[in-house]
């Protein structure tokens, strides 16, 4: 069946982008200071932000506590700043710092850099087929979220 492919490949590539090991390749890439643990968490809040705990803990999959932890790490280390809601004084919202910005660039570069030598034997038209298709795979993504 190919939705059972779909899935497979899927999350082959779900894999792929959450190993550590990985991430490590791309902070060294990127020449940054920051732990491989507290990569997807940073990243997150630099897409998302500005985003509270409770709503990072549920895009990580992690518990409140946890991400809790992560988030004093980054801010400890001068990467997000955190502030209480102007809505709900019980809400923590974070944010990256200018400095947590400029490691954001740094790698969003070695990133871009990674995918540009992974896709360097591709026919450009191969590469537009697979953005078209990813942009459909991510609105239909978007539309079972709204359900």
């Amino acid at each position: 069946m190919i939705e059972e492919e779909i899935y497979k490949n899927l999350i082959n590539i779900l894999v792929f982008f959450n190993r550590t090991d990985r991430d490590k390749k791309l902070i060294q890439a990127a020449g940054v200071e920051l732990e491989a643990t507290s990569l997807q968490a940073f990243i997150s809040i630099g897409r998302m932000q500005p985003i509270n705990v409770s709503d990072l803990a549920n895009v990580l999959g992690k518990s409140h506590s946890s991400t809790s932890r992560q988030i004093d790490k980054l801010e400890r280390n001068e990467l997000v700043i955190t502030y209480s809601s102007k809505k709900d004084s019980r809400i923590r919202s974070i944010q990256l710092s200018k400095k947590g910005m400029q490691i954001i660039e740094n790698l969003n570069e070695a990133r871009l850099q990674a995918m540009q030598k992974a896709f360097g034997s591709w026919q450009e038209n191969d590469k537009q087929s697979l953005l078209l298709n990813l942009k459909h795979l991510s609105k239909t993504i978007d539309e079972m979220s709204q359900k």
